[in-house]
């Protein structure tokens, strides 16, 4: 399966203005161009996945908006199921998948889910197990292309598991600074060399509000 990791970053390379606050400030920098670019790239993968923090401080759709029935599935791990019941991804008709472990899965929500046509995907004891999941996504639901669109924690866990082929950053020319912000990869961290995550820069284009740049996995 191929997993690109798909994001807008300021320069110093954070997702939002604050601790807790949504992206969505971001993205009143881009214009419709920019925000077609995005849909899309949504309606060339057969997924898409984000954090639980994401749905719960975005609340977003997570659909292709300029093309019909080019939606990709939409997972979303969460290790004890406290996503809301009223999240627009478990409200609206489209296809959604939500992936929790052993000892965190709510029979009463499972139910709930399934009564509203989306699944829930046991992985793992008592953490997510992602490579698990990217096996089941690609062997019982066919998902060959998956988008991640983090945020910061979702986003260490893919890549610190090996599981990333390609990042696509479309980096604003602004600082926000902040020690306690989101960044694009957050989680653990290395402080060895050796165990970072190496990439190769493929593509760098400027565009009028943003610089394009995509990197692939190093071989």
């Amino acid at each position: 399966m191929k997993t690109s990791v798909f994001s807008q970053i300021s320069i110093d390379g954070k997702l939002t203005l604050g601790p807790g606050q949504s992206s969505k400030p971001l993205f009143s920098l881009f214009d419709g161009r920019d925000m077609e670019y995005i849909h899309k790239f949504r309606g060339k993968v057969d997924g898409i996945m984000v954090g639980k923090n994401t749905i719960t401080t975005d609340n977003p759709f997570l659909t292709n908006r300029y093309e019909e029935n080019k939606n990709p599935v939409r997972i979303i791990p969460t290790r004890t199921m406290d996503i809301p019941m009223d999240s627009n991804v478990l409200t609206d008709e489209g296809q959604t998948l939500i992936v929790t472990t052993e000892n965190g899965k709510d029979e009463r929500k499972i139910e709930q889910l399934r009564e509203r046509g989306k699944e829930c995907l046991i992985c793992g004891q008592d953490k997510v197990d992602f490579g698990q999941m990217f096996n089941l996504l690609e062997e019982k639901y066919g998902i060959n292309s998956l988008m991640v669109e983090g945020g910061g924690f979702l986003n260490w866990h893919v890549f610190n598991q090996d599981l990333v082929d390609e990042i696509i950053l479309m980096q604003l020319p602004i600082i926000i600074g902040g020690a306690s912000n989101i960044t694009l990869v957050d989680g653990e961290g290395y402080t060895e060399l050796d165990f970072t995550k190496k990439f190769k820069v493929v593509e760098v284009e400027p565009k009028d509000n943003y610089t394009l740049l995509r990197y692939l996995k190093a071989v």
